[in-house]
This record gives C-alpha cells, structure tokens and sequence, in this order.
C-alpha cells in the first residue's frame, strides 16, 4: 500500500505471567510481585482487599502501584540494551530498540501468585514508515541522514501486542521523495 512517508512509534505490550518461561520474564514476574505485595500494603493496611482490581474500587490512589512497583523491574530492563525481547526485523537479525517502558500491572493477589500479571510497555524511538507491504511495514532507523537519496531499511512484520502509538507524515524535499518512489 503507497503511503506518504511518516514519522512513526510503535509500542509493543509484554504479557507477563506465572507460565511464563523464559529467564528475563521469570525475574520480572517474581520481583514485580514480591514489589506488589510491599507496596500495596499503604493502600490496604487492613488486608480487606485481595486483589488490585478490588484495592482500585475502594482506593483510587493505588493506581500508583504501576509506577511504583515498576521500579523494581528497572535494572532488568536496562540489561536488555534497549531492545524488545522477542521483537526481530523479518530477516530475524536485528531486535526492534525501544527509548521508553512502563510497567502495567495488570492483576494481582495478595494470596495467590498465581494470578499476578503484568506487561512491559516498549516504545520504539520514531522511524520513517515508507511503505506498508501486506503485513509488513517498511521503515528507516532514526539515526539515519540522507546523504545520496538512498535510505538503509528494515523491515517488520506486524504481530499480536505490536501497534503505531504515534503517526505523523513526513514530507521530503522533492529529490528525496523520488529516491522514496524507486521502492
């Protein structure tokens, strides 16, 4: 499909939970409910409340409770080299990089670990979306200047939990628009 080119992000969102497998999943899944458990104490002293969903009915302000315990999953994803686990360009040789993240708690227990969930919340910095071809977009990595109206590209595959959170067109100089147009 022909688009105008377009600055765009893309977010993608990691459900984590107790089936979760692997090594950076299984660390954020116990810390962040181990985190849970500590802070949500402010919000229920009392114990009345089991899950989070029943401490937002009753306790408006233990919405922070995404904020906060996702501190404690901070340095895990600092040693991912801001780049999405799991998120390759289709050749598979280069993960997708993020600039931001936030922690969503998305459920909890205080007496079942079971049914603590969370997802990670990844934000690509902006690309050049040139064309969407099927299913996958063509794009230009941030960091890239155009010194002889040719562009190095990706491209990647839409997939489950992969959206454009932001979309903004782009318009060229009229040569680089025809470099654009060669694809």
């Amino acid at each position: 499909m022909k688009i105008q080119p377009a600055q765009i992000t893309l977010s993608f969102r990691q459900v984590i939970d107790a089936t979760s497998t692997g090594d950076f999943e299984k660390k954020v899944f116990e810390d962040s409910y181990v985190e849970f458990l500590m802070q949500s104490q402010a919000y229920n002293p009392e114990k009345q409340f089991r899950t989070f969903s029943e401490l937002k009915t009753h306790n408006p302000k233990s919405n922070s409770l995404h904020y906060k315990v996702g501190f404690a999953v901070g340095l895990y994803l600092q040693e991912l080299g801001n780049r999405i686990p799991g998120v390759k360009d289709c050749l598979g040789s280069m993960h997708l990089p993020f600039e931001l993240y936030h922690l969503e708690l998305i459920e909890s227990d205080i007496e079942d670990r079971q049914q603590h969930r969370v997802a990670v919340i990844y934000i690509t910095p902006p690309f050049t979306l040139l064309e969407i071809i099927g299913d996958r977009l063509l794009l230009v990595s941030p960091e890239q200047t155009n010194s002889a109206g040719t562009y190095d590209t990706f491209m990647l595959s839409f997939q489950s939990q992969l959206s454009i959170s932001s979309y903004k067109p782009s318009v060229l100089p009229q040569d680089e628009h025809q470099a654009v147009q060669a694809f």
